[in-house]
């Protein structure tokens, strides 16, 4: 009956009979038919992107060259555009991956560079972000000290703001106040660069704690894993 009367009450007023039959819950499916298709780009948000990390050699990071500049903003450049991408799940997968090809499968043969290849230890995971934050706050000092793009106080101060934080109430701090990594934070929140505009030694103090991180990560889990090991819900999150 009520089909009927909108009907004539379409017919009388010239109105879309679709479209007044359209709101009703068991006739409206039948005459307006399926719904627009959704539109690409809303189906796409929230997709995240995908993974593009810049070319690198990782294997050339952290060989011993006397020769060479320290603070080359070249090498620099690449190690802070690289392990930009460490931040989530998603791009530490590719950047462990990454290391990984590099270091081989015995973790403690390379440790610096195996200290960014992937774990399957969760533990070790959450670690391994402390050093990737010391060697990102060494790119930025590195390119600071030459007047490099991306070299600023603020660059570098940030990546102290991250270390202090891991330091303080992440895994790092519930190692031990004598344990490696309590050393290593100490000497990554070196502040001579803005208390005696001492680049330099700052510079020297990340290398130690990164080395400090490296070896115990090293000790923790010797073999390098394939795809990085994760608690919880984020271990069913599957990565490309």
């Amino acid at each position: 009956m009520v089909a009927l009367a909108l009907l004539f009450s379409a017919r009388c007023y010239n109105a879309d009979l679709v479209g007044a039959l359209s709101g009703l819950p068991v006739v409206g499916p039948m005459v307006s038919g399926p719904p627009p298709p959704v539109p690409s780009y809303v189906t796409a948000l929230g997709t995240p992107a995908a993974v593009k990390l810049p070319d690198a050699d990782l294997s050339k990071w952290f060989t011993a060259d006397s020769a060479a500049d320290p603070y080359d903003p070249a090498k620099w450049s690449v190690v802070s555009q690289f392990l930009a991408n460490a931040g989530d799940q998603a791009g530490w997968t590719q950047v462990c991956k990454k290391a990984a090809e590099a270091a081989g499968a015995d973790r403690a043969a390379k440790p610096e560079l195996g200290a960014l290849a992937c774990s399957a230890d969760p533990s070790v995971t959450r670690l391994q972000q402390l050093a990737v934050q010391v060697l990102e706050t060494q790119a930025a000092v590195a390119l600071w000290i030459k007047g490099a793009p991306g070299g600023t106080l603020g660059a570098i101060q940030g990546h102290q703001g991250e270390i202090r934080i891991l330091c303080s109430v992440d895994t790092a701090a519930r190692q031990g106040a004598d344990s490696p990594f309590a050393q290593a934070c100490a000497k990554a929140l070196d502040t001579s660069y803005a208390t005696a505009n001492d680049g330099k030694t700052t510079f020297t103090a990340l290398g130690d704690a990164y080395k400090l991180v490296a070896a115990e990560i090293a000790k923790r889990d010797p073999k390098v894993a394939q795809e990085p090991g994760y608690y919880g819900a984020a271990a069913a999150t599957k990565t490309p």
